[in-house]
């Protein structure tokens, strides 16, 4: 294929894209939703937080590196569910 084509595809695949997602609206039931497992996850976040300072106050920090280390995966995990909840609502 040459440029021209890939532009038109390109073009035509926008202006659909741009289309559909005027329609693509959340509603509030998912808004509040989406606010809500934000606001969760950043408990969560904190909470995790203070269990990882007071293990390292009690026994050091080298004896917290694990604890550390899944809670932050835990973290990472949390925001990405709730970001693909919002993503689901949104094309919804």
């Amino acid at each position: 294929m040459n440029n021209i084509n890939l532009l038109k595809i390109g073009l035509i695949v926008g202006t659909l894209t741009f289309g559909m997602s005027s329609y693509c609206e959340e509603t509030k039931f998912e808004k509040a939703e989406t606010i809500s497992n934000k606001t969760g996850d950043n408990i969560k976040r904190f909470y995790r937080s203070a269990k990882d300072k007071t293990c390292e106050m009690i026994n050091g920090k080298m004896e917290c590196v694990e604890k550390k280390i899944i809670n932050k995966a835990k973290n990472l995990s949390d925001k990405a569910k709730t970001e693909a909840k919002e993503l689901k609502n949104k094309a919804d």
